[in-house]
């Protein structure tokens, strides 16, 4: 039986599995409850934007968190027949997706089983086994905490050898502007909190977010330029003219999608959303082999403009101030694997 279905190896890759720190872990500063919060809130939506492509039979959830796209799959009838997988690294959001399990929130699925693996580390199944590959807001943590563009390159890759002939890849996350290179003016409100003589150190403090809060959102840009630089690692050239800031329209994008996350700051700036535009993530899966619907691509999150950027930003020309329309802030790829031959 060991020699027949290599339960040998499986065994070998499963024990030697090293998890990104201790505990399983991607940053030591994440505060998991709103986290945790934040994605199951968003759990339907992204599920009803994928649902569509999803291919039944083995479905794998790379970055499962606590199971809530799961759980969604598992209520499916459609889907009762499939066998669902949820791969976690970090050993809380394992932990609670196993604790869910045991209270019965897959239930309507027995057929659930989850694994903590570090997906970088290698494949997690054997190849050409999976139908449907799903990753949620994930791939800007593999960019952010692996070794940039050659991290993802290296789960598409992955991804592609487990997949099954005819089976997709469905990638739900940030996505950089298109022309991200380009020099905007970026204006933001003065008069929305304090205005302190420069950036501090914010590990210093008592109380992070509440200092985070009472700043203005002109004073917060100045406050994330020094955390990016310093937690993303990349440079983050911009000049001043008056209050206003000139830099490139990636680099502006990556402010404002993460001004507002005062709760999580010091993680969320170690992470990069704008590394890669649209057609980027197409080259990107291309080149790992599978073929890209043209029906899915980037795309503008309406609620986004008009609750977190509208109200505090502006993007204007640098020249002629004019309003520039804002660009796509998330990305829907859905890359399939040819039959072949």
């Amino acid at each position: 039986m060991f020699d027949r279905y290599g339960l040998a190896e499986a065994t070998r890759v499963v024990c030697t599995d090293p998890v990104v720190g201790d505990e399983g872990g991607l940053t030591a500063t994440r505060e998991y409850r709103s986290y945790i919060a934040a994605f199951e809130a968003a759990a339907q939506r992204k599920w009803d934007q994928a649902r569509p492509w999803i291919r039944p039979g083995r479905i794998v959830d790379v970055g499962c968190a606590t199971g809530a796209m799961l759980e969604l799959a598992a209520a499916e009838p459609t889907l009762h027949e499939s066998d669902l997988y949820g791969v976690e690294v970090a050993r809380h959001l394992y932990d609670e997706c196993e604790h869910r399990k045991a209270q019965g929130a897959f239930a309507a699925n027995p057929n659930t089983f989850f694994v903590q693996a570090n997906v970088l580390n290698g494949p997690v199944f054997p190849p050409g086994t999976v139908d449907t590959t799903t990753t949620f807001a994930l791939t800007h943590e593999i960019l952010s905490y692996g070794d940039g563009v050659p991290s993802l390159e290296r789960l598409a890759a992955q991804i592609a050898a487990q997949t099954a002939p005819g089976g997709v890849w469905v990638n739900s996350d940030v996505c950089g502007p298109a022309g991200g290179d380009r020099e905007v003016r970026l204006r933001l409100r003065t008069d929305d909190g304090a205005r302190p003589a420069g950036p501090v150190d914010l590990a210093a403090l008592p109380d992070p977010q509440a200092y985070l809060d009472g700043l203005s959102t002109r004073a917060r840009f100045d406050q994330f330029a020094v955390d990016f630089r310093r937690g993303a690692g990349v440079p983050y050239a911009y000049r001043t003219d008056g209050d206003d800031v000139l830099l490139t329209l990636a680099d502006a994008m990556e402010f404002l999608t993460k001004r507002s996350y005062t709760d999580n700051w010091l993680s969320e700036t170690h992470e990069r959303f704008c590394a890669l535009d649209g057609e980027a993530w197409t080259r990107l899966a291309t080149d790992a082999g599978f073929e890209v619907d043209p029906r899915s691509g980037p795309w503008l999150n309406e609620w986004l403009v008009e609750n977190v950027l509208a109200p505090v930003a502006q993007l204007l020309d640098p020249d002629t101030d004019e309003q520039l329309d804002w660009p796509d802030t998330h990305i829907l790829l859905v890359a399939r694997l040819p039959e072949g031959p």
